[in-house]
């Protein structure tokens, strides 16, 4: 479990914060993250961030100290956002017009500015929400430009404002409300989709049945899981389940394993992009798989008597599998092949030169949550080449391997399948450069009555291929 919204910094824990914590994790929590308030709260903010690895946190102003963001304020939320590895968020921020702490035209200009500062570092935001649903509706959109995403904390709204929220690409968080007896948004809590949920205790706030009037705490949050749980009619372990592998993608939390050892990655994907207009269904990219095809000009430069070689034209064919880590990060590896048969138009005592490149990317999207995505990708290669060789040296072929790195630019488009998945199409330039020059016994430049034919040359390659990749994502 990951309690996604708790005040532990508030005043209300000063005397006992260790014992929290300590019932928090006993219960099975794995992460709070804290949301900031106010500027005065931000030193023992970071003080019980530092605590624990455990506590991550937010940075920003809420809106009921809207009067108090300047030019300083903003620079001090977006200096620390940037540079500490303990915020995750941007927030709490939003509109509260329940209250009259700060006038609107206030608020919703302290909005603004920190949704810039969220889309500048790519951070999700934290959205406070109470009597300003049009208001907040309209300057999300206005923002939103495929590179934000945030989360309506506290949700308590109807079917119609959630279809609003889902396709902003934001998600929403519920909290010990839902377990009152006048909580009367369970439909809500049924559309709302497995992937585009978390669960929160808003500590020291909305307690919880069985607590109800005490402290809340984080340790409470279980109580919201079971509710949930009980609206849904699924088992409380899914619902721990989905919701901690939500908060983990939608804060970019990774453990050391993970890092060290993809095979142990929790694959959650990324680009949460469109939204099915009859359901709001929005699907995953987890694994993904499918055909590559594409182009491959070969460049070869000669050493002595200096010159390059250029093949064009030449098909390249393979597959490729794909893995989703972050909203901006995909990891990749590809298969390729292409025959060399240039050679064989003037030289017919020359067989094929096969290349085969295995590939390994990370792939950086620059726009996570657009339905094209645009991104830059580098990562190692190994290259297999079988190169012909001269009937006078005995024919046949000999193999000559090398490590590489490829580097490119390509986009992704996105096409969600109803009930299925996502099938992608990718259109990209990439660069495979060899790291070791090639010693070849003869000089294929040269005709085979050539006297020069058979002088020794190195020979150093890069590989430059448009292709055209097709995955599949299946709906886990």
């Amino acid at each position: 479990m990951i309690d996604t919204h708790a005040h532990i910094d508030a005043e209300d824990f000063a005397s006992d914060l260790p014992n929290v914590l300590d019932r928090a994790f006993a219960s099975g929590l794995e992460y709070i993250i804290i949301p900031a308030i106010e500027p005065k709260r931000y030193d023992n903010l970071f003080k019980v961030a530092d605590s624990d690895s455990r506590i991550y946190c937010g940075m920003g102003v809420h809106p009921h100290n809207a009067k108090e963001v300047d030019n300083h304020i903003l620079k001090v939320v977006y200096d620390t956002a940037k540079s500490n590895d303990k915020v995750k968020a941007i927030g709490e921020i939003g509109l509260d017009y329940y209250y009259d702490f700060a006038p609107p035209d206030v608020q919703k200009k302290a909005l603004r500015e920190q949704l810039e500062i969220a889309k500048d570092l790519n951070l999700p935001v934290i959205i406070h929400n109470r009597d300003s649903d049009e208001d907040l509706i309209k300057i999300i959109q206005e923002a939103q430009d495929g590179n934000l995403k945030g989360v309506f904390h506290c949700f308590y709204g109807d079917v119609e404002f959630l279809k609003q929220v889902l396709d902003l690409n934001f998600n929403v968080s519920f909290t010990g409300n839902i377990t009152f007896k006048k909580f009367d948004a369970q439909e809500t809590i049924l559309q709302v989709p497995d992937d585009r949920y978390m669960i929160e205790t808003d500590s020291p706030y909305m307690t919880p049945v069985p607590y109800r009037g005490k402290r809340n705490e984080p340790s409470y949050v279980k109580y919201v899981a079971e509710k949930i749980s009980e609206i849904k009619n699924i088992e409380i372990e899914e619902v721990i389940r989905m919701t901690t592998e939500n908060a983990k993608k939608f804060f970019s939390i990774l453990s050391l394993g993970c890092l060290i050892l993809l095979g142990n990655i929790n694959l959650n994907a990324q680009i949460d992009d469109e939204v099915y207009e009859d359901e709001g269904q929005y699907y995953n990219k987890l694994i993904g798989i499918g055909p590559v095809l594409g182009t491959n000009t070969i460049v070869e430069s000669f050493t002595p008597r200096p010159n390059n070689v250029s093949y064009e034209g030449i098909i390249a064919y393979g597959g490729t599998v794909h893995f989703g880590i972050f909203d901006y990060l995909i990891i990749g590896g590809t298969y390729l092949y292409s025959k060399n048969t240039k050679l064989q138009e003037d030289f017919d005592d020359l067989e094929p030169n096969i290349h085969q490149q295995i590939e390994l990317t990370a792939n950086f999207i620059v726009n996570p949550y657009s339905r094209i995505n645009l991104y830059g990708f580098v990562g190692p290669s190994f290259l297999l080449n079988r190169y012909g060789v001269p009937g006078n040296l005995g024919g046949g072929s000999e193999d000559k391997n090398s490590l590489g790195l490829n580097t490119g630019l390509g986009f992704y488009f996105n096409l969600p399948i109803n009930g299925a998945g996502v099938l992608t199409f990718s259109a990209e330039w990439k660069l495979n450069f060899m790291f070791q020059k090639q010693n070849f016994e003869y000089d294929s430049r040269e005709r085979p009555e050539s006297p020069r034919r058979n002088d020794p040359v190195e020979v150093s390659t890069f590989f430059s291929i448009p292709r055209m990749n097709i995955l599949f994502y299946p709906s886990f």
